[in-house]
């Protein structure tokens, strides 16, 4: 073990307007910094204007961080977690990026997905918010204002309802826009007209929204300029004094700005794109202040690593959240609850029993759950193209925490029914990677198979339980009620579960004596 810094461990950020280095230790459990380093690089700018990380840039960013792995060494860390976000997530070579930087630096990097990137911090900061007893009554809106990504969820006191992600942030807002601003003497109104096509179909407005948590980059400065003092590890600001700052800097050049506020003039561009953002979330609310937690992503990166126990609670933690997210978009497409969590309970007791069989995890566990809850949202589109349109529907869904990876095999999952099975030599297929192809055949089999045990919707087939003896899987249930439907449905979804497993399942019903 490491002598002079036990228990220690580093978090690289390779962010939109810079490069970040967090070191820190665990003591006595508690973690402890022990170096912090920023080198600015505008990588954002790059990207939101030319789409691609120059050569000339990624050699800079290589060289500072040889710089981040030489410090890393002389305090002797051996773990690591090395992420990317918006800047590199939309740059159209960052495979090459990324592969460069494991050849080059010896790094793997990993690129966070806007919901992945607010989960983690969200997560943390729901901790500190519940030891404080900081929230109101009501809802909550956690909005998570990147430079390139607007990160939004819902909490309704227990879990988050509601999640969606935009991919607008104050960086990418200026860049877009900054060709107009020598053209106009409103320009003001051209941010806030635009802002409202990108952000008026949120429709935040059907929640009863009490409290405002903002996370952000530019919330430090915000924070300050609004004379806000913290208080438990966050700062409390009110609405009027938000709308206050807004309305002086809202008709001035950024020079002006600058001048009076004492700051450079790139902050001042991005302090105005950043206080147009959050006017317009809180204006969609009833809250009267807002709450600026200090955590950033790499604080909750820290935990991952240096807490064991963390890592599991944030895994609870996301499959809660997510569940609760699916939930509130079936009741958006009147799915039948009853139903799909009948159907999701059946998938789960085979998807458990067979483990040993399927190979597949947590993640893979819950794309099934996923698939079973929002199965039917095609049928509030189409009554005929069903299956199509909850494909659609699922794979174009933001669910709280889920990647666009695992949100789109639910989709395929979701996509078949017992007349139907993947055809893996059709186009969409060929390209997929066949670890993907395989996950999907797997959970098909299952899905299909524990839909045809409600495939009346009556929930006639009780107490389902799964065996398996010799080349059979035993389904054994009871019920008092005609399930000749269920039956029919069983044996032809039989086939292909026995072609991907080689079980062939068997059906039996025990009737109870009334």
């Amino acid at each position: 073990m490491n002598k002079k810094y036990p228990k220690t461990a580093a978090v690289i950020d390779i962010g939109s307007s810079d490069l970040l280095l967090y070191i820190a230790q665990l003591q006595k459990g508690r973690i402890h910094k022990l170096d912090r380093i920023t080198y600015p690089l505008s990588l954002g700018h790059e990207v939101f204007t030319e789409k691609k990380v120059s050569y000339e840039c990624f050699r800079e960013m290589s060289k500072a961080l040889k710089g981040f792995s030489a410090l890393m060494k002389e305090y002797e860390v051996t773990k690591y977690y090395a992420v990317a976000t918006t800047a590199l997530r939309e740059a159209e070579n960052r495979a090459f990026v990324l592969d460069q930087l494991k050849v080059q630096n010896k790094l793997n990097v990993e690129v966070l997905e806007a919901d992945q990137e607010k989960t983690y911090v969200n997560f943390e900061i729901l901790s500190s918010l519940k030891d404080a007893g900081a929230l109101e009554p009501g809802c909550s809106l956690f909005a998570f204002i990147g430079t390139g990504t607007i990160g939004a969820a819902v909490y309704d006191g227990s879990t988050m309802i509601y999640s969606q992600n935009v991919p607008i942030g104050a960086l990418k807002l200026h860049d877009m826009l900054y060709t107009i601003q020598n053209q106009t003497e409103d320009f003001g109104s051209v941010v806030e007209e635009y802002l409202g096509t990108i952000l008026g179909y949120q429709n935040l407005t059907q929640f009863d929204i009490h409290n405002i948590i903002l996370i952000g980059n530019d919330m430090k400065l915000i924070t300050r300029l609004c004379g806000a003092e913290q208080d438990n590890g966050f700062c409390r600001i009110s609405v009027k004094e938000v709308t206050k700052l807004f309305q002086s800097i809202r008709s001035l050049r950024p020079d002006k700005i600058s001048q009076r506020y004492n700051l450079s003039e790139d902050v001042a561009e991005i302090l105005y794109s950043a206080l147009a953002i959050h006017m317009q979330i809180v204006g969609k609310t009833a809250a009267q202040q807002i709450l600026s937690p200090q955590i950033n992503l790499w604080d909750a990166l820290m935990h991952q690593i240096l807490v064991p126990k963390r890592r599991k609670e944030y895994e609870d933690y996301v499959h809660a959240n997510a569940i609760s997210c699916a939930r509130h978009i079936a009741e958006n497409y009147h799915c039948d609850r009853a139903h799909t969590d009948a159907v999701r309970e059946i998938a789960c007791t085979i998807f458990d029993r067979i483990k040993h069989l399927h190979g597949m995890g947590n993640s893979q566990r819950l794309v099934l759950e996923l698939a079973a809850i929002l199965h039917e949202s095609g049928h509030y589109v189409a009554v005929k193209e069903h299956l199509g349109a909850s494909f659609d529907i699922i794979r174009h869904t933001d669910i709280y925490g889920i990647t666009k990876q695992d949100t789109l095999l639910a989709a395929y999952v979701a996509r078949y029914n017992e007349y139907s099975v993947p055809d893996f030599r059709s186009v969409e297929y060929i390209a997929m990677p066949e670890a993907d192809r395989t996950i999907i055949a797997k959970l098909v089999a299952i899905f299909r198979l524990a839909n045809s045990l409600d495939k009346s919707r009556r929930q006639k087939i009780k107490d389902v339980t799964v065996k398996l003896k010799d080349d059979q899987m035993l389904v054994s249930a009871k019920s008092n009620e005609n399930i000749f439907l269920e039956k029919w449905a069983f044996e032809q979804s039989s086939t292909y579960f026995k072609e991907v497993f080689g079980l062939y399942p068997v059906l039996k019903i025990k009737q109870d004596l009334i």
